[in-house]
């Protein structure tokens, strides 16, 4: 009796120990806890939302390939009263490979730059690239040489690149995250993930 009583304990303690181990294994960064948490939500069985939807201001919306859940892409997006007055939009979706972020800025009447943050959960990688939208004409505008000469038209600073990334990415996104989710990282403390930037060599 006391060794089943034993037995019983040692399973009782051992599983959630386990599953502490298996959250360090597999979330090695703050992007892992979004990606995972977020697919969790849109898998075959839809049992619940991405822990993203309880962030105050964000909707989403849900795209499939016909009746396979297990392809779908979710997006969710900021209302725009709930983002910094600078920015024109914010959003984050979630196929089976990776997880977008994107957020958005006027140039002016017609331009719109986007600064487009994709993770792979497999390589722990996060490139942070840019984009143009033209809505006169061209549409998007994400050849690398064609970016470039319109970030040196409208005299486009790498500072200012990065500042608004941080303010979509780290003082909106990230610290919201942190908020409603019980995360072991920051958005001072990323945990263990590769970053490139297409702006780094821009002079």
């Amino acid at each position: 009796m006391k060794k089943k009583t034993a037995i019983t304990w040692s399973i009782i303690v051992a599983v959630p120990l386990l599953f502490i181990i298996y959250k360090s294994v597999k979330f090695q960064n703050i992007y892992d806890e979004i990606y995972y948490d977020s697919r969790g939500a849109t898998g075959e069985i839809f049992s619940r939302r991405s822990t993203l939807g309880n962030i105050k201001g964000i909707s989403g919306t849900r795209t499939t390939g016909g009746h396979d859940y297990s392809n779908s892409i979710v997006t969710e997006r900021y209302e725009t009263k709930y983002l910094p007055s600078t920015m024109n939009s914010l959003s984050i979706s979630n196929d089976d490979k990776t997880i977008s972020i994107y957020n958005s800025y006027n140039i002016n009447y017609n331009i719109i730059i986007c600064l487009e943050s994709d993770y792979n959960p497999k390589r722990k990688l996060l490139k942070k690239g840019i984009y143009f939208i033209d809505s006169r004409q061209e549409g998007i505008i994400d050849n690398p040489k064609k970016v470039k000469s319109l970030i040196d038209k409208y005299h486009i600073s790498k500072e200012q690149l990065d500042y608004w990334y941080e303010l979509g990415m780290t003082r909106t996104l990230l610290e919201d995250w942190c908020s409603v989710y019980p995360s072991r990282f920051s958005p001072e403390k990323l945990g263990h993930v590769k970053i490139e930037t297409q702006w780094a060599d821009y002079k």
